[in-house]
């Protein structure tokens, strides 16, 4: 049926970028909540080094599968996508998303019964259940975003003057019009999307959400903020390996914004400077916030240059150890390593060989030292890694000894991979499987026999014989799970979590579904 003669028939638009390990459990989330309505998926696969695959693809037949062969940046994506589009409301997802059963359903109800409906977002969920304040904003004024960067709106948290800038002030549950919304998910009549022309692509990653929020505001509608239904997003697994790119893209997004809406009566030079500070304190705030690993690395390397200086002709100064510890640290801070509490960074630290080989090549032919100096530069590495490893074996059996890891079962006896939570106990150190439980118990494989607790019927039985309460749902490849009633579980008050890996198994990610509704 075409979109002008079914009001309710949709279009789901989603560009991916480097999401191969989360998409398809988006999308497995997506085909069940979009079950009965007149709808289609679209996904562009938006110049990935790591393309999605094929598998990947086959597993979900009906979705419209496009590929830019570079990446268009994410505005010009969407408006790429959308041109394919047939629905008569437009919904734009993120790829690191779960949503909810009823989040379509809803959220179509919601926008047919607002005529004056530009866009509409919903409640957006971290995995933990937490709510994600940018998914209702206002438009940024210079007092907004200096009471945001220097703290104040997190200090006074419910002020409206401190915390207008994510509205913090307004109760989460409570429905209201809104200047902008989140990007990560949102609905637009066809029409409207139409009528502002699609996102303005001079924005690459960041602001194109705020500014077409801005163009549909200016033509008369309104934007509004709807908390009757809630998607969790993961957030930032497009951006994860391009981290310090990505902050120079955000403040770059704010400074086009400012030129071309701002209405602050302040030179164009004086905003690009407040800008800019704060683009570093975001930085810095948000690269660093696992700043003690840094000052460890930085002693490690100094009292790793200091003993060799005892042993070997190598010269312990400022300079030598200052120049060592920036050729650890700093690339370690792009690489992304102090954002993350995650002390199994093996791969990062091999990075560094040619950066510390490069910097003992400069001692060389510089400074006129040894090329005994390799020494030292190679123990300093090791002694990155070995600190990590001490580090977190002592977490791991402390959680032990003091009995504080979470018992948890996983859902999924019939799935290939569930050995590997088995066999790498390491893998969550918070948590300590206990077996699995599936829904059709005659189809486990004989691999995983060995784990079975029992039916997913008995799970109540078995939690309160096994003490424990989470329920942890293991997704393959394709994203897709053993069924289970969400409801039925909450009312048992057994806490149902996603376990979403990526390929190489060094990344997870744990989500509360408990707060889907």
């Amino acid at each position: 049926m075409a979109a002008a003669e079914n009001p309710l028939s949709c279009s789901v638009v989603i560009v991916a970028y480097n999401s191969g390990d989360f998409i398809p459990v988006c999308l497995n989330s997506v085909h069940e909540a979009l079950r009965g309505i007149d709808s289609e998926v679209i996904v562009l696969d938006n110049g990935s080094p790591e393309p999605l695959t094929e598998e990947s693809k086959n597993a979900f037949p009906s979705v419209i599968w496009l590929t830019s062969e570079k990446n268009l940046g994410f505005g010009k994506g969407c408006n790429f996508a959308a041109r394919r589009a047939q629905g008569g409301v437009l919904f734009f997802l993120n790829p690191d998303t779960v949503v909810a059963p009823d989040t379509f359903r809803k959220m179509l109800a919601y926008i047919q019964s607002k005529p004056d409906a530009g866009i509409v977002g919903c409640k957006i969920l971290n995995g933990d259940g937490t709510l994600q304040w940018a998914c209702r904003r206002t438009f940024p004024s210079p007092l907004a975003a200096v009471f945001k960067t220097i703290g104040l709106a997190a200090l006074f948290p419910k002020s409206r003057i401190f915390a207008a800038y994510n509205m913090t002030f307004l109760d989460p549950d409570e429905e209201t019009p809104v200047d902008a919304v989140s990007g990560s998910f949102f609905g637009v009549n066809r029409n409207v999307y139409a009528r502002v022309k699609g996102f303005d692509e001079d924005y690459f990653m960041y602001g194109e959400d705020m500014d077409i929020c801005y163009r549909i505001q200016k033509l008369g509608f309104r934007n509004y903020y709807f908390p009757g239904t809630s998607i969790l997003h993961f957030k930032g697994q497009s951006s994860r390996t391009r981290r310090v790119r990505s902050f120079i893209e955000f403040y770059q997004a704010m400074l086009i914004f400012a030129r071309k809406h701002h209405n602050y009566h302040l030179p164009t030079i004086i905003i690009a400077i407040g800008i800019f500070f704060a683009a570093l304190v975001g930085i810095f705030s948000r690269l660093l916030p696992q700043w003690w690993k840094m000052v460890v690395d930085i002693a490690v390397t100094a009292l790793v240059y200091a003993i060799a200086s005892l042993c070997l002709p190598v010269p312990f100064s400022l300079r030598v150890i200052a120049l060592a510890a920036l050729g650890s640290w700093l690339p370690l801070a792009m690489f992304g390593e102090y954002s993350s509490s995650d002390l199994n960074s093996v791969q990062r630290i091999s990075w560094l060989i040619p950066i510390e080989a490069a910097v003992c090549v400069y001692f060389i032919y510089k400074m006129g030292m040894t090329p005994l100096c390799f020494v030292p530069a190679g123990l300093s590495l090791l002694g990155l890694v070995c600190w990590r490893r001490v580090a977190f074996w002592t977490y791991y059996f402390s959680r032990i000894f003091f009995k504080k890891r979470r018992r948890a079962i996983l859902l999924g006896g019939t799935s290939d991979d569930l050995s590997f939570w088995f066999d790498r106990y390491n893998v969550l150190p918070d948590i300590e499987f206990l077996g699995c439980v599936s829904g059709t118990p005659a189809e486990v494989t004989d691999e995983n026999r060995e784990h079975l607790l029992g039916p997913l019927e008995d799970i109540f039985s078995i939690c309160r014989r096994t003490d424990c309460r989470e329920l942890m749902v293991l997704s393959d490849a394709h994203g897709f799970h053993e069924s289970f009633d969400l409801e039925k579980l909450k009312m048992l008050r057994i806490k149902t979590l996603l376990l979403v890996s990526r390929k190489k198994q060094t990344d997870f990610a744990v989500v509360d579904l408990n707060y889907l509704r």
